[in-house]
């Protein structure tokens, strides 16, 4: 299997762990002489989390069943495992910034929120012959329109 394609199933193996760590805490306060104990909420319990995590399973899926597994991906692949590990980075940060706030955030959302970007930049980063190079602008728009002049209605035409 092609590293790409590994790095993809292995993000979202990750993710499926991360469903089960500690998501959001709050302290325990004192409010009139009643102490009201701090709250721990699982990634579990989040649609937040549930929602991430079937981004990175659709992503996984397809990765897996897509196209020869010893090849990289091809463009549109690409583009759609990218569009559904953007959904999964952006839901993640609506959750961590929006619905518990930065300091009430737990590792669970933060190691799901790496793994959803690893899952982003994973066909970018790791090229068709398995080696790593940092990508730029131009690499990524090259990556992306690659199949444009190949696609199967042009080849027919010839």
């Amino acid at each position: 299997m092609h590293k790409q394609r590994l790095f993809i199933i292995i993000a979202a193996g990750v993710a499926l762990i991360a469903l089960f760590l500690p998501w959001a805490s709050t302290p325990s306060i004192q409010l009139f002489g009643m102490d009201i104990p701090s709250l721990k909420i699982s990634g579990y319990q989040e649609w937040t989390a549930w929602g991430a995590f079937g981004l990175l399973a659709g992503a996984a899926g397809l990765a897996f069943s897509q196209g020869d597994k010893n090849l990289e991906l091809d463009a549109d692949n690409k583009k759609k495992i990218m569009g559904m590990t953007a959904g999964a980075v952006g839901l993640l940060l609506f959750g961590i910034f929006v619905r518990y706030g930065i300091g009430f955030a737990s590792f669970g959302a933060w190691i799901l929120l790496l793994a959803a970007i690893a899952g982003l930049a994973a066909p970018f980063v790791i090229k068709g012959d398995g080696g790593f190079e940092m990508p730029n602008k131009d690499t990524i728009k090259a990556d992306l329109d690659e199949d444009t002049s190949n696609s199967p209605e042009e080849k027919t035409a010839e």
